[in-house]
């Protein structure tokens, strides 16, 4: 065998040797398991009129849902509130109890106005630390967003409310966002009459409060 045909040999070898290669690459690559991904977020979000939305045609939960690629499960009713119970079987204590069917990974209570026409304050005390500890008992966690207003100077019915119920966060030791100082919304992100916030109000509270939510509660 002469000198030319020994190199050809030699280079022939060395291809197919890396051929053989990239195959094993390529089949030990089908077979990997894939990577582990991240779980999905999965928020439940209790609130009153505001949240379920009044004359809206999206509500700020649904938003905020597809601008971060979450899951976000809306149990919202009107004229329900921490001690406000609506029509009967609305209030947050009970909203949080069909939230935890679907065990999110956060339930978010979203304080709401109607507590402001509660005469006992204590009420509504009572019904936020009974809401907050039963998510803290099973073990998803638990924010809470203060009563939201859109001018300054606040009523101070509303004003209770946000004292109250942040209390007893703090002393609960879970988050806390505050609506009023400054207000989350402005007049012309209402309604007219007021009554509750526009498509506009409800797109931004969806940012603020995802903004929020990335800094303070899920890390």
């Amino acid at each position: 065998m002469n000198r030319d045909q020994t190199v050809h040999r030699r280079i022939r070898w060395a291809i197919g040797l890396v051929l053989g290669l990239q195959v094993v690459l390529a089949s030990a690559l089908a077979w990997a398991p894939p990577a582990p991904t991240a779980p999905p977020v999965t928020i439940a979000v209790v609130g009153d009129q505001n949240t379920a939305g009044i004359r809206n045609r999206v509500v700020w939960p649904t938003l905020m849902a597809a601008r971060n690629g979450w899951s976000v499960s809306n149990y919202a009713l009107p004229e329900a509130g921490f001690a406000a119970d609506g029509m009967g079987g609305q209030a947050f204590g009970y909203q949080v109890e069909r939230a935890q069917a679907q065990h999110p990974r956060v339930i978010l209570l979203m304080t709401g106005t109607a507590d402001a026409s509660v005469l006992e304050t204590e009420a509504v005390t009572v019904g936020a630390t009974g809401a907050i500890d039963k998510v803290v008992r099973s073990g998803e966690q638990v924010a809470v967003i203060g009563p939201l207003w859109y001018e300054t100077p606040v009523p101070q019915s509303v004003r209770r409310v946000d004292d109250a119920v942040r209390k007893v966060a703090e002393q609960a030791g879970v988050p806390y966002f505050d609506a009023l100082d400054p207000p989350l919304l402005t007049a012309d992100l209402m309604h007219a009459g007021f009554v509750g916030p526009s498509d506009a109000g409800q797109s931004v509270i969806a940012d603020k409060i995802a903004a929020w939510l990335r800094e303070e509660v899920l890390r």
